[in-house]
């Protein structure tokens, strides 16, 4: 029984585990009104979190992005194709990154957080160099 058990709750941890590699919610604010059942064709907002979405390409929370919108089965995706970093400089996004809205139908405020479920792309396969003592030396 106890194996039973075991097997169950490590098949259910596998699954959750699975569903979360799969996608990325990500907490994004509105820098303008509009509303999810009829929303303009570019959308501007903020990130609230940090999101790498590939190996080339971050998105730090405070960055502004700018995106697309095209509608899909009943809500909408953000295409993102730039964004305002730190140091104020317009960068274009060469790839298209679709993120699916997630929430109700209604109005989204300026400043009012509401969810983008971005894909995931893999894991980050990089690895940062982290110099030692003895490579400080020479």
């Amino acid at each position: 029984m106890k194996k039973l058990l075991g097997a169950v709750v490590g098949l259910v941890m596998a699954l959750s585990l699975l569903q979360t590699a799969q996608a990325k919610t990500i907490q994004v604010s509105a820098l303008e009104d509009f509303n999810t059942a009829n929303p303009p064709a570019v959308l501007h907002v903020q990130m609230n979190a940090n999101t790498r979405l590939d190996y080339d390409l971050m998105l730090f929370q405070g960055y502004q992005v700018t995106g697309k919108i095209v509608p899909a089965n009943g809500t909408f995706a953000f295409v993102p194709s730039s964004y305002v970093n730190f140091q104020e400089e317009k960068l274009p996004i060469n790839k298209e990154y679709a993120a699916y809205y997630k929430g109700g139908n209604g109005i989204i405020r300026q400043n009012q957080p509401f969810l983008l479920v971005f894909p995931d792309n893999g894991a980050d396969t990089f690895q940062y160099y982290v110099p030692s003592s003895s490579d400080i030396n020479k």
